[in-house]
């Protein structure tokens, strides 16, 4: 059987974090194709809200995305996206994002993306790694997955999706997650799986002051939350995971976690991005 060509669009962007008298600049800014970079803004004195644009809106079978951001020591950020990252039903071939965060001496990051969705018959490899290279790195970050279309009446029966979340502490694994979901895969429906739901999503939160971590955890865990959400501590990581099939209680639960976290991790009181309200 012949098969398809690639023919998918090849995206690339990297650029570095650099601290620069009282703020966090962006330098070394490189680009290939349909991955771009809004120019920061600064809703926190010094602390630029850094977004990562993918113009075409959809990613298809044969494309390859790929992202790396470098921070050098003392510098600090948001980064996000502006809206979901779609990949479509493919044509045969594998579309495949790879995105790397590399955090060096007294980093501070957050990285708040939309969610990321794959529909029915999309076929997809999916990585995201950090590299945190200090112990007082400090880090606030989600990932956030939606299966399928359900409002649209499209549940995720055909899809094929690999996911890799990796967090690494001074070149040794931390956090080592992995997902293979295939067409009949009972994850879908499994109780220690999906149970059902069209979205999972996975907070982070990784601060090596460990007072602080176990306060943050009991108080995680006192929450009634409204949706499926639990908090468990891996030494000096806090690892939050939820289910839903309502984006907008997942996200809300999510936004919960981060305000109450941030106090703890960065020692800063939340301040609500202005692309949250768009």
């Amino acid at each position: 059987m012949q098969q398809p060509l690639n023919t998918g669009w090849q995206g690339f962007l990297s650029f570095t974090l650099e601290r620069q008298a009282q703020r966090t600049v962006v330098k070394d800014k490189k680009h290939l194709g349909p991955l771009v970079l809004q120019r920061p803004y600064y809703q926190e004195i010094g602390r630029p809200m850094i977004l990562v644009i993918h113009p075409p809106g959809g990613v298809v079978g044969g494309d390859e995305l790929e992202l790396q951001v470098r921070m050098r020591p003392g510098a600090e950020g948001m980064l996000s996206t502006p809206a979901a990252t779609k990949f479509y039903r493919s044509n045969g071939c594998r579309a495949q994002q790879r995105q790397a965060i590399f955090l060096s001496q007294g980093n501070q990051l957050e990285w708040l993306p939309q969610e990321t969705l794959f529909f029915d018959k999309s076929i997809v490899s999916n990585d995201l790694k950090f590299y945190l290279d200090s112990a007082d790195n400090r880090l606030i970050a989600w990932d956030i997955v939606g299966l399928g279309r359900p409002e649209s009446g499209e549940d995720y029966s055909e899809g094929e999706l690999r996911q890799t979340l990796e967090v690494w502490l001074e070149n040794k694994p931390v956090f080592i997650d992995r997902l293979s979901l295939k067409p009949g895969s009972t994850l879908l429906r499994s109780a220690a799986g999906m149970n059902g739901h069209s979205l999972f999503a996975t907070l982070l939160l990784y601060s090596n002051e460990s007072e602080k971590q176990s306060e943050l955890l009991e108080l995680l865990q006192s929450v009634e939350w409204e949706i499926n959400l639990g908090v468990t501590r891996m030494g000096d990581l806090i690892v939050v995971r939820a289910l839903s099939s309502s984006l907008d209680e997942l996200k809300r639960a999510l936004s919960q976690c981060w305000e109450l976290s941030r106090p703890f991790i960065l020692e800063r009181q939340a301040i609500r991005p202005r692309i949250w309200n768009t």
